[in-house]
């Protein structure tokens, strides 16, 4: 490895990665969202991003059998014509681009997503209305920032999910095995080209407790939190992490 991390960093790490995969056992999606920009503060992109990817894979293979019957599978499979084109483009600008303008992009990007998750409702009105058809820009969208960034594609799908009106544990799972078959095909890529070392994998089992405390809180304050305040909480968080990447 060419870097290597203070006991400071380490713990910054294993607090991002806990804090990340808390916001998952609550939603269903949103580690790559809170943790990849704190990441990127310590951590370079083409670690990062095949970092959480496998720990993305890990936890959603769990949710994904222990609530295997509710799974819309009709509407995961919309999603990987769109992923095979994304992917492949985001794992040629992983290992091209600068990696400085690759956590300013992330942090733009964050920023964004979080004023959207705070006003973008209350300023349109109304959720927005999402014809069939745009599942598959979705999915080319959803394949090159996940690929680029280890995740954040969960936003993209989830606008279009809420479209969709369905039941909160079919919602939840439906989006982390979505998540999870895009997951397999970035792993297999960043494997394939080179980004991700196996000898790197050791990274993956040094973050497994961190996140495995993550979720399962976030999994116990599932139903005992208002969601509402949950989303402005992590609203404020991304705006702050995603500006001090666009600020760094």
């Amino acid at each position: 490895m060419t870097w290597s991390l203070s006991p400071l960093e380490t713990l910054w790490c294993a607090a991002a990665l806990a804090l990340g995969y808390a916001v998952r056992g609550v939603a269903g999606f949103g580690s790559g969202v809170v943790a990849t920009p704190l990441l990127a503060f310590v951590l370079p992109m083409t670690t990062t991003a095949p970092l959480i990817t496998l720990l993305g894979f890990l936890v959603s293979v769990r949710q994904a059998l222990r609530d295997w019957h509710e799974i819309r599978w009709d509407i995961v499979l919309r999603f990987v014509p769109g992923a095979l084109v994304g992917v492949p483009i985001g794992l040629w600008m992983v290992k091209t681009a600068d990696q400085d303008l690759l956590a300013r992009c992330l942090g733009a990007y964050v920023v964004t997503y979080a004023l959207y998750s705070l006003f973008g409702e209350r300023l349109l009105g109304r959720a927005l209305a999402m014809p069939r058809w745009i599942v598959h820009p979705i999915g080319v969208a959803g394949g090159l920032i996940s690929t680029l960034f280890g995740g954040l594609a969960g936003p993209l799908y989830v606008t279009y999910f809420d479209s969709l009106r369905l039941a909160k544990g079919a919602f939840r799972v439906t989006v982390s095995t979505t998540l999870l078959t895009l997951s397999i095909l970035r792993t297999a890529g960043y494997f394939a080209t080179g980004v991700f070392r196996a000898e790197d994998v050791i990274l993956v089992v040094a973050a497994l407790l961190p996140v495995a405390v993550g979720t399962l809180a976030g999994e116990w304050v599932h139903d005992r939190v208002e969601q509402r305040a949950f989303r402005r909480g992590v609203g404020a968080l991304l705006v702050l992490s995603g500006s001090g990447l666009l600020l760094r």
